[in-house]
């Protein structure tokens, strides 16, 4: 980025974690991201008023590139509904062709869709809102992972339960496209650690563990935004064979956790239009429809 444009990022920082330098500078090392710049916006005074880093996408399904803002770790959609300092005075005042799926509320142009999020909530009354017949099969499910305690993580953690994402990877039928395994790894463990290291962010990491052994492990990001403490969930990587059900076991547990009580809880995009991502069904149903967030689906240029 040009000099001028990190002043702008510095004298905006609002402390919320997209205002962070290293979280924009990591953006635009994404795989297919070229020539990522800062659209920035001024008020009537000539006074910059904010700023949305964008990037040409050379990955399009009709061979065209698309200029694009992604605001979450790649190769998964958004799970987190934030923005830039002052990304809302650019995106109301510019219209063309962009697909974006991130919060921005009572805009006139946007169309709301929900999304696999809901407010945290104890176990409680979050089985208020279930069917007799689902609170059965997700009782079901939760006792299946009884037999695993929970440890603290960390990131080495996520790496070493990468041989069991491969497998799941290969079942998804092409889900990442032709990224290549290894790739996707190692971009997914970069972006965790600029986020651990711009210290806006608790990265809470659960390690299941079955006889003494790992056999699954958890990623949040928990971070506040507009006065909302958000906590995203990234990753569930797990043993099939020894923890059948952790990916559902491990949401409840995280959106039912006393100290999470309150938060926006976001897991990362199911799919939008009717269209779910293979393997990420659970997500939606998980949530009953009366507890779905929503975000917005917004063209920008």
């Amino acid at each position: 980025m040009y000099k001028e444009e990190l002043r702008i990022i510095k004298r905006l920082d609002n402390g919320s974690l997209y205002a962070d330098l290293l979280l924009i500078e990591e953006m635009f090392r994404y795989p297919d991201m070229r020539q990522g710049h800062l659209r920035i916006t001024y008020d009537n005074k000539g006074k910059v008023c904010g700023y949305l880093p964008v990037a040409y996408y050379y990955h399009s399904t009709n061979g065209d590139d698309i200029l694009s803002y992604i605001a979450s770790m790649p190769n998964s959609p958004p799970v987190s509904p934030t923005y830039t300092p002052g990304a809302e005075n650019i995106l109301k005042n510019i219209a063309q062709s962009y697909f974006d799926c991130d919060v921005i509320a009572d805009f006139p142009f946007t169309q709301q869709h929900t999304t696999a999020s809901l407010y945290a909530m104890p176990l409680k009354q979050y089985w208020q809102f279930l069917s007799a017949s689902r609170k059965k099969d997700l009782r079901r499910k939760l006792k299946k992972t009884e037999c695993l305690t929970i440890q603290t993580g960390n990131l080495e953690d996520i790496r070493s339960a990468w041989q069991w994402m491969q497998l799941i990877w290969d079942q998804r039928n092409g889900r990442f496209g032709s990224i290549p395994y290894h790739q996707y790894l190692e971009t997914t463990l970069s972006w965790l650690k600029v986020l651990e290291k711009s210290q806006r962010v608790e990265l809470k990491i659960d390690k299941y563990m079955l006889n003494g052994q790992m056999v699954g492990v958890n990623c949040c990001a928990i971070h506040r935004y507009n006065n909302q403490y958000h906590c995203d969930d990234y990753l569930t990587w797990y043993n099939q064979e020894k923890a059948s059900g952790l990916g559902i076991s491990s949401t409840i547990n995280n959106f039912t956790n006393p100290k999470l009580a309150g938060y926006r809880y976001n897991l990362s995009n199911p799919g939008l239009y009717g269209n779910t991502q293979a393997g990420h069904q659970y997500k939606w149903d998980i949530i009953p429809e009366p507890l779905r967030l929503t975000q917005s689906v917004i063209d920008i240029s």
